[in-house]
């Protein structure tokens, strides 16, 4: 007499269930190994092979576990069933090293799921042959060959929508991973279902069930059902955060790039303009010897037209220092800001840029300047100073600066003081950073890169830079620099 099996509804449907998602969890997981490289890809080789081949053979299990004869007791034989999942992870394996590749020839889908299909169909029917029961399992080949065939094409599917979905993380992307997890889900499980529905079974002598093997209950389904949606939910979450970082990293990329065309940009605009200011600065300097050698011109009128020269001549020193710290923003950017050490006297250059600056700075109390003899930068030590001499008076209302330059032990020490509006507390670590500015008053312009290059050459010459302020009470800028560059 034939048996003729039955189904659990319940489980049959949670077993479709589990192939969708196993199949989601798949497609989610070719974007992080697509992405890896070295160590980081054979663990997500790993961890998704692991994943994706127990979703996938839970499915076949739960299924099976669904399946039940009139009157006749089903158990599974352990070393056999454990060999099943080995075949489910190495077909996930497979598929994952096929999708993870940058390009995928028409041979190798065939190739692909020819071996997919295989192994699928072969952790299925190892999964059958496990079954212990006291019954003989008569075969339809015609369905036998129909689940094959299902395998490969299931097979060939998958890996035709995990390639082509592998690197869109769009909305669009996870609506056709959603259609493309339940089309592979629905396809694997009709191979699963194909497969049983070529079986039945002719009654044999009862057999006894032996301790190694498992008993067909409705409890090992469920523990069955619950390890694998841990295991699902555990890749899932990591390829969530995979593809974040991967996000992160990407726009992180793109920031980058476009920070470095904008530095190449400022190089390449500076040095442009630079070589015309220099040229209006010889044409004005040439004006004023003419100036100071006329004869014909009454001196009132020669004096205004010399203020009007001297203020032009500022406007292109001032536009020079501007393109001058463009260009060392792109420097420091690229890390092309080098020092060139040489012997000097520190408090002979601070004079000198005292008095070059004189006619911006104002009123300049100087409460003491030390002779020291220094090995560093001479040409960065002069911008140095000259930016943080000049941002004094910007920002020191005309209320006065002091200066002083002292030494102790090996380091030098420079103080520059105004008596402007301060600083609040708050703002006091942002003033050195790139392009930002503290809006004390609307009627002072500027970029914001002064006192960061200033910290930059300050750093560079292993010194440090701090500012002691308070609001309505001005700012005090003090360097400590070692005397030797070691």
């Amino acid at each position: 007499m034939l048996h003729h099996h039955h189904h659990n509804t319940s489980l049959v449907y949670l077993s479709i269930v589990i192939a969708i998602l196993s199949s989601y969890i798949a497609l989610d997981l070719t974007n992080a190994l697509a992405m890896a490289k070295g160590r980081a890809r054979l663990i997500w080789l790993s961890g998704g092979s692991l994943a994706m081949g127990i979703g996938i053979w839970s499915m076949h299990f739960v299924g099976m576990l669904a399946f039940s004869l009139p009157n006749i007791t089903i158990a599974y034989d352990v070393p056999l069933l454990i060999l099943s999942i080995v075949v489910a992870i190495g077909a996930s394996a497979i598929t994952l090293i096929i999708v993870s590749r940058q390009e995928i020839s028409i041979k190798t889908y065939v190739l692909g799921s020819l071996t997919m299909g295989a192994a699928i169909a072969g952790m299925h029917y190892i999964g059958i042959a496990s079954m212990r029961i006291a019954a003989t399992i008569v075969w339809d080949l015609s369905y036998v060959w129909a689940s094959l065939v299902i395998a490969v094409v299931a097979s060939f599917v998958a890996l035709l929508i995990a390639f082509k979905l592998r690197n869109d993380t769009s909305k669009k992307g996870l609506i056709f991973r959603i259609a493309g997890a339940a089309v592979m889900g629905f396809a694997i499980s009709g191979m699963h279902y194909t497969a049983m529905g070529g079986m039945q079974f002719i009654p044999t002598a009862k057999e006894m069930i032996e301790d190694d093997q498992l008993l067909a209950t409705t409890g090992l389904a469920v523990a069955v059902i619950i390890g694998t949606v841990v295991i699902l939910f555990i890749a899932f979450v990591g390829s969530m955060l995979d593809r974040a970082l991967s996000r992160r990293i990407a726009i992180s990329e793109i920031l980058e790039d476009n920070v470095k065309s904008r530095d190449e940009f400022l190089s390449i605009v500076s040095h442009e303009l630079k070589t015309p200011l220099t040229t209006m600065k010889l044409q004005l300097e040439l004006v004023t010897r003419a100036l100071n050698a006329s004869q014909s011109l009454e001196n009132q009128e020669k004096s205004k037209i010399q203020a009007m020269v001297l203020k032009t001549d500022k406007s292109i020193v001032r536009i020079n220092r501007l393109f001058e710290d463009m260009l060392d923003i792109s420097k420091i950017a690229t890390r092309k800001l080098d020092l060139q050490i040489e012997n000097f006297n520190l408090d002979e250059v601070m004079k000198e840029v005292l008095e070059r600056l004189s006619p911006l700075l104002g009123q300049v109390e100087v409460l003491k300047i030390e002779e020291i003899n220094v090995e560093w930068d001479k040409f960065r030590i002069e911008q140095l100073l000259t930016n943080l001499l000049t941002n004094a008076s910007k920002y020191g209302e005309g209320k006065g600066i002091k200066v002083s330059l002292t030494k102790s032990d090996h380091t030098a020490s420079i103080m520059i003081k105004d008596f402007g509006r301060g600083i609040a507390l708050e703002d006091q670590e942002k003033i050195f950073q790139r392009f930002e500015r503290i809006s004390i008053t609307d009627n002072i312009k500027g970029l914001g890169i002064g006192l960061f290059i200033a910290k930059e050459i300050v750093q560079m010459h292993k010194g440090t830079i701090v500012v002691k302020s308070e609001l309505n009470k001005g700012s005090e800028f003090i360097v400590t620099i070692p005397i030797i560059q070691s």
